[in-house]
């Protein structure tokens, strides 16, 4: 039987994961157009709030995901099968205490709900839906361990078609209650029922293909290892706490200071953020674990080449969605989605777009940096980044709203952001940081240009509605990758790409 290789699994994880996040970016707009219209935006809002705040709980986790994926690569590189069994019991007893925490201060957040919410137009008791919403977070947590071993083993495709099954049958059935029933409590329920089965169904897969892990009791690791897991989860904690400090504060604030409805208002712009993004993120989800198994099997002078490869293609894709969403985000939503009562401001948009540019970018470097296992390097600046954003939310809130959020969002990303490129390339692969800068230079005057003239090209466009949209797209398109073709075309990592693709059935090499 012939061997896969790195390529050869990353391709099948990206592929895969792709079909399955396209086919939940459908079923998610459908779902929340039906959402939407039989429930309205203040529970839009309620249901963008508890999501943050719960989401918030999950600094609990404190990274030991990360970390247990990462010490996995080598025991499974080597077929230490019993090291993997150590480490895997090991993640169950963890996960369960942190289970327990997540619920305990779930609870103990209820008393300070009336000060977080009013929504008058909700007839449920908000404290019942914030319980839903605890028991669906709990829900997440229940044997989730066990899809880290198909993730470690490059096999993330695995998780992904049963997560995107199950989405597809909460999806179908949520629509089905919220039309019959127009109850939100009926549709919270789904989702708990559908995220349990998930993680189960999920779990005896993993039994049934690695049955070593329910063969007697695996002794325990030694203090040396405990003490460098425990090092690594430090390191990670901070840059949790940052992560949930950016992305999980602004629906809180946005509730206290702005309006509940804004969060709903707002969350369906976001849907459609973090859906395109989640679509891109698989390509690099599915490649970090064929990293890791790069830097325990193979020179580490090859990490370079594969962090630019994924740079190129991160920044082109994502410059090509950010520059049509910055031109037609907006029309979309109030025009042909909705109406005018779901517009936001054009600053707001085009700050929520920087910030989606700038995280997503950040992702190549984010992930090669928990392949590498370098968790702890300038953990201080993510606690002092973290700090900063949400002073800056407090004093940014009350005079610029949605925009000033966003803002220090953005100030306070990019300290992390220009942190672990550092770490990256100075700390672990010891080389110039210009060999980061100066195609990120490159690329920002692409970007910059290319902005420029779509801008006065679609300023002559003046068809309307259906016809004048599609064009719109056709202009961005044809542009956009036009001038990409000019300016890049002849670039090693482009070559690298068509040739993949090319040989996408029959590939001849070349690879992670």
């Amino acid at each position: 039987m012939k061997t896969e290789s790195r390529t050869d699994k990353a391709v099948r994880n990206t592929m895969v994961s792709l079909a399955c996040q396209m086919l939940y970016l459908l079923l998610s707009f459908i779902c929340r157009t039906v959402f939407t219209n039989m429930l309205g935006a203040e529970y839009l809002g309620i249901s963008g709030l508890f999501s943050n705040l719960l989401t918030l709980l999950s600094f609990a986790e404190l990274g030991i995901g990360s970390a247990l994926v990462y010490r996995m690569y080598a025991p499974l590189a080597e077929h230490d099968y019993k090291k993997v069994c150590q480490y895997m019991r090991l993640y169950r007893d963890v996960y369960r205490v942190i289970l327990l925490i997540i619920v305990l201060l779930g609870l103990l957040l209820i008393p300070f709900l009336p000060l977080l919410v009013q929504a008058p137009d909700v007839k449920e008791n908000l404290t019942a839906l914030y319980g839903l919403y605890l028991c669906q977070t709990a829900a997440s947590y229940v044997c989730v361990y066990k899809k880290s071993l198909f993730i470690a083993d490059q096999r993330n495709y695995i998780v992904d078609i049963y997560t995107q099954i199950w989405n597809i049958i909460m999806n179908g059935i949520q629509c089905i209650l919220l039309v019959l029933t127009r109850s939100f409590t009926l549709y919270c329920t789904a989702s708990i029922a559908c995220i349990l089965a998930n993680n189960i169904v999920c779990a005896r897969r993993t039994d049934r293909e690695y049955p070593y892990l329910n063969r007697g009791a695996a002794v325990a690791l030694s203090k040396e290892e405990i003490r460098g897991l425990a090092a690594d989860v430090k390191g990670l904690l901070l840059t949790k706490i940052a992560s949930m400090a950016f992305s999980g504060t602004d629906n809180l604030f946005i509730s206290a200071f702005v309006g509940i409805k804004y969060v709903g208002i707002l969350s369906n712009y976001s849907l459609i953020l973090t859906t395109v993004n989640g679509v891109i993120n698989k390509v690099f989800d599915a490649v970090t674990a064929s990293v890791g198994n790069l830097l325990v099997s193979g020179p580490k002078s090859q990490v370079e080449s594969v962090l630019k490869k994924m740079f190129f293609l991160c920044v082109g894709l994502y410059g090509y969605i950010c520059m049509g969403m910055m031109f037609l985000l907006k029309e979309f939503v109030t025009e042909f989605w909705f109406t005018n009562e779901y517009a936001l401001s054009d600053t707001v948009i085009y700050l929520i777009l920087i910030e989606m540019f700038f995280r997503s970018i950040h992702y190549p470097i984010y992930t090669v940096r928990n392949a590498m296992g370098a968790f702890s390097q300038y953990k201080v600046i993510f606690a002092a980044a973290a700090l900063l954003n949400i002073i800056l939310d407090f004093v940014f809130v009350k005079p610029f709203g949605i925009a000033g959020l966003t803002a220090a969002t953005i100030l306070c990303r990019g300290i992390t952001y220009l942190a672990d490129v550092y770490v990256v390339y100075c700390a672990e692969l010891k080389i110039s940081l210009w060999n980061y800068l100066k195609p990120g230079m490159i690329w920002m005057l692409f970007l910059i240009v290319c902005g420029f003239l779509l801008s006065g090209l679609l300023s002559m466009i003046q068809a309307a509605g259906g016809m004048g949209f599609v064009l719109k797209v056709l202009v961005i398109t044809g542009v956009y990758w036009g001038m990409f073709l000019a300016v890049f075309g002849a670039s090693g990592e482009f070559r690298y790409y068509y040739q993949l693709i090319c040989g996408i059935t029959g590939r001849k090499g070349s690879g992670l």
